[in-house]
């Protein structure tokens, strides 16, 4: 069964990630990651901007990496990593706001936001085939990174 995901990083994790190939998550992340599987699908969360970037696919289990650093980090504070592909991605990252009343994982709409503050949320199918519609129409109107 797919799981599907939110994925918040600002502008510079994202461009760093989708270069190495990987999302890192810190330690304390462990027992959510442990539901992340190969095949999941996510969208990519822009903090600050309150925006999404585009949808990737999840390409590995999540694994433990204490040996290496990632963005610009102390080696072991990203020690969760899994691997990544993007399927599509937006030049520009768009706003998430005009989903915010559709979107059934927010359920307190005033404080919206809250909902974005943590590294990794599951959200469910209907939810995220509403964002990919939404990116899909952007796409059309801004290519992508590919």
């Amino acid at each position: 069964m797919t799981n599907y995901w939110i994925l918040v990083g600002d502008e510079d994790s994202w461009t760093a990630l989708l270069k190495s190939g990987y999302w890192v998550l810190k330690g304390g992340y462990k027992k959510r990651a442990r539901k992340i599987r190969e095949g999941d699908k996510a969208v990519a969360y822009v903090k600050f901007f309150s925006s999404i970037f585009g949808v990737i696919e999840i390409t590995s289990n999540p694994y433990y990496e204490e040996t290496t650093s990632a963005l610009g980090e102390p080696i072991g504070v990203y020690p969760i990593r899994f691997k990544i592909k993007p399927k599509l991605f937006l030049k520009e990252p768009t706003s998430i706001r005009p989903l915010i009343k559709r979107l059934n994982f927010i359920q307190n709409k005033e404080k919206w936001y809250s909902y974005f503050q943590t590294s990794i949320r599951k959200i469910d199918e209907k939810d995220f085939e509403l964002i990919l519609s939404h990116l899909t129409e952007k796409f059309r109107e801004r290519p992508s990174l590919k």
